[in-house]
C-alpha cells in the first residue's frame, strides 16, 4: 500500500509570515522538513502542498515535489486531501496511506512515523503522535494534551491540562505532536464532515474524528521533536544548533 507524506505549507502565517522559507543553517525550513520525510522508512513519496508560488518555486529549486492548493482551504487536513487528489492513478506515489507532516515541524522522530505507518498498514484508520508532557506543557494552552484508553486510542485532546493531576504519579501526561496518519478513505471522510462542536470549542480539528466515531491510535515517542511557531522559536533552535 503506497505511503505518501504530504507537507502542508502556508505562506501567510499570522505569527510568522513566510515561515516555510526562513533560513535554517543554509537551507529553507521547508527543505529541511522535506529531506527528513524522505529518510523515514516506509514513505514512498513526499509532496509539499502549498498556497503560494514562492514556496512552490523554492521546493522545485531543490528538486522536490510540490503542488498548489486552494488558499481558502479551512485546515491543513483539507490541504493535504486536496494535494492527494492531484496524484493521479498510475503515477508514482498514488496514495493508500497518507501522512500529514506540518511544514514547521523542523525536527521529528522518524521511527515514530515508521510505527505510525505500521499500525495504519494493519487496518488502523487514523493515527498521531504524542510525547511525555512536562508540567510547563500542562500549564500552556498552546500545547495540546491527549489522554488514551488502555488500547492506546485517544479518548480526548484538549488545550486544558488533562488529566487533572489530583494524584500525581498515577498517569503520565502526554503532549500531542501534530503529525497525523490516515488511510485514504478516512482522510476523504473527515474532509466531508462538518466541523463538530468540540472541534470548534477547542479549535482542534482532530476532535472532529473522535466526535464522529473515528478511532485515533496514539504512537508514544521518546524521540526529539521541535516546531517553529515564532521568530523566537527559530532563534532558540539556531542558538542550540550552533552551540
Amino acid at each position: 500500500m503506497p505511503v505518501v507524506a504530504v507537507i502542508p505549507a502556508r505562506y501567510n502565517s499570522k505569527r510568522f509570515p513566510g515561515k516555510p522559507l526562513i533560513d535554517i543553517a543554509g537551507k529553507p525550513m521547508i527543505r529541511r522538513v522535506y529531506e527528513q520525510a524522505l529518510l523515514c522508512k516506509g514513505v514512498d513519496h513526499v509532496v509539499v502542498a502549498t498556497d503560494d508560488t514562492r514556496i512552490l518555486d523554492a521546493v522545485n529549486a531543490f528538486g522536490g515535489n510540490a503542488v498548489m492548493t486552494n488558499p481558502e482551504c479551512n485546515s491543513g487536513t483539507d490541504r493535504v486531501a486536496q494535494a492527494v487528489k492531484s496524484i493521479r492513478p498510475g503515477r508514482k506515489g498514488q496514495a493508500g496511506i497518507v501522512i500529514n507532516i506540518q511544514g514547521d515541524q523542523l525536527i521529528f522522530d522518524p521511527d515514530a512515523l515508521t510505527d505510525m505507518i505500521h499500525v495504519l498498514s494493519n487496518g488502523c484508520p487514523m493515527a498521531t503522535i504524542a510525547t511525555k508532557a512536562s508540567l510547563k506543557d500542562m500549564e500552556n494552552c498552546d500545547v495540546v494534551k491527549v489522554v488514551c484508553n488502555e488500547k492506546g486510542d485517544a479518548l480526548y485532546f484538549s488545550r486544558a491540562p488533562i488529566p487533572y493531576l489530583r494524584n500525581p504519579g498515577v498517569y503520565s501526561p502526554l503532549k500531542h505532536i501534530g503529525i497525523y496518519g490516515f488511510d485514504k478513505n478516512t482522510l476523504k471522510r473527515i474532509t466531508t464532515l462538518a466541523p463538530s462542536p468540540l472541534e470548534k470549542c477547542e479549535s482542534l480539528e482532530q476532535l472532529r474524528a473522535l466526535e464522529n466515531g473515528i478511532p485515533i491510535k496514539i504512537i508514544v515517542s521518546s524521540g526529539e521533536f521541535f516546531e517553529i511557531n515564532t521568530p523566537g522559536d527559530r532563534d532558540a533552535f539556531l542558538s542550540r544548533w550552533q552551540g
